[in-house]
């Protein structure tokens, strides 16, 4: 049995997300797929734009079985521990047998060559990184230089987006050895960071977001780059005051604690190196808003996206002493919602799955005291305590909903689900 995992934000869920869907499964010739999703924050440091439950149902709807959370430890993180956190997620539910991904270029053999490297890192990439390093490039440009002559040439490789994290996913297969068949999608359309919706061509999810936020198109205009059900969706949890969201909903509380927190305190918060503190206490101090100030403190040591993340560790309190808890992978796989074909799927993790399986969220009693189960439970509980917070409508925005909110259920995919037909909480 072919059983296809995909690790995605769906934010929001996309015709570029269909198309990738559609072709891994086929490549696959897969029975089923199971995802494993970012929760309410998301890897580019900003909050989802609606929350992981109705994600979740935007991907069920269009042919996912599973979507299991990413913990917030790992979905805030570098492409490295992203992919890590994924990845192991995936392959301890015991059924997955391929990850698909998507790449901008068709090179299998090449990223495959390079994810080896990064994987093993002889000394001598170690000393070239280190160099460049020291020269202020951020990490991702130090780590293309760093590579060998034979292959710096293709260091463009390492520059996209979605082949930063391709390799982030062979370099993790590789250092754990893990036998999952990798399955490589050429993206199609408009590229990663895009932010204009053009006719005739697969979005990307910051251009919709960018829309739809900035009230540049309306829900109704913008058919031609997502599904109907995901539209339907999106107008469902707006009509319920449940989103929209974006970064600057939280301009008033990252300020707050941009300018309480002592230089101390932020030393301790993941992403901060460096001396960075310094430069983060005095731009806090005259930044009027968080755009003001992140333009203000990039660098090209320190680009948008790692600034990003900074803040909202430091919202969650996301501090250095939590990042020796990620080497071991996730603890648990939390489910956030199934299909029919899903709960088939579900039995046979309860047999072949090597970490607990959360469907809801008294029963993670079962398994404390475990400290570092515990831990990660309680930053998912924190972040989305906090994220509901944002809700528009304030009825909405009552704590612990981790423990109060079932696994959404979608009786049927896109294939089987007639149009206009939507699926209720």
């Amino acid at each position: 049995m072919n059983v296809l995992g995909i690790i995605a934000e769906y934010n929001p869920f996309h015709n570029g997300h269909r198309y990738h869907l559609e072709q891994a499964r086929q490549k696959a010739c897969a029975d089923g797929v199971v995802c494993v999703m970012s929760g309410n924050f998301v890897q580019r440091g900003e909050p989802a734009f609606l929350d992981k439950w109705a994600r979740a149902q935007m991907a069920l709807n269009q042919g996912v079985d599973l979507v299991f959370e990413l913990p917030v430890l790992y979905a805030t993180r570098s492409a490295y521990w992203f992919a890590k956190g994924g990845v192991l997620s995936l392959y301890r539910t015991g059924i997955v047998s391929h990850l698909a991904f998507g790449v901008e270029t068709a090179e299998p053999a090449l990223l495959k060559e390079i994810a080896k490297l990064l994987a093993n890192e002889p000394a001598s990439f170690q000393k070239l990184l280190r160099q460049e390093l020291k020269t202020g490039s951020s990490f991702p440009k130090a780590r293309a230089k760093a590579l060998p002559a034979e292959l710096a040439e293709e260091d463009r490789l390492l520059h996209s987006p979605n082949n930063v994290l391709a390799l982030a996913y062979l370099q993790v297969l590789e250092e754990e050895k893990i036998p999952l068949t990798p399955v490589m999608i050429q993206r199609q359309g408009s590229g990663y960071h895009d932010r204009t919706l053009e006719p005739n061509k697969l979005p990307s999810a910051t251009a919709l977001r960018q829309a739809l936020l900035n009230g540049n198109a309306k829900l109704h205009e913008l058919t031609e780059y997502m599904p109907v059900t995901t539209q339907e969706i999106i107008a469902a949890e707006y009509r319920a005051g449940k989103g929209p969201f974006s970064l600057t909903l939280l301009d008033a509380p990252l300020l707050t604690l941009l300018r309480r927190a002592s230089r101390e305190e932020l030393r301790q918060i993941v992403e901060v190196t460096e001396g960075l503190e310094n430069r983060i206490q005095k731009t806090a101090a005259s930044a009027e808003n968080i755009a003001g100030f992140l333009d203000a403190l990039k660098t090209k040591r320190y680009p948008y996206t790692r600034l990003q993340r900074f803040l909202i560790h430091l919202l969650l309190n996301y501090t250095k002493k939590e990042e020796t808890l990620l080497s071991e992978g996730p603890p648990y796989l939390r489910l956030l919602g199934f299909t029919p074909k899903g709960q088939g799927l579900l039995k046979m993790m309860k047999q072949k799955a090597v970490l607990p399986l959360i469907t809801k969220g008294s029963q993670i009693k079962k398994y404390l005291p475990d400290s570092r189960l515990q831990q990660f439970w309680e930053f998912d509980v924190r972040a989305t305590n906090l994220y509901s917070l944002l809700y528009p409508d304030a009825a909405r925005r009552q704590g612990n909903l981790d423990y109060l909110r079932k696994p959404v259920f979608c009786p049927a995919s896109a294939g089987e689900k007639s149009a206009g037909e939507t699926t209720k909480e």
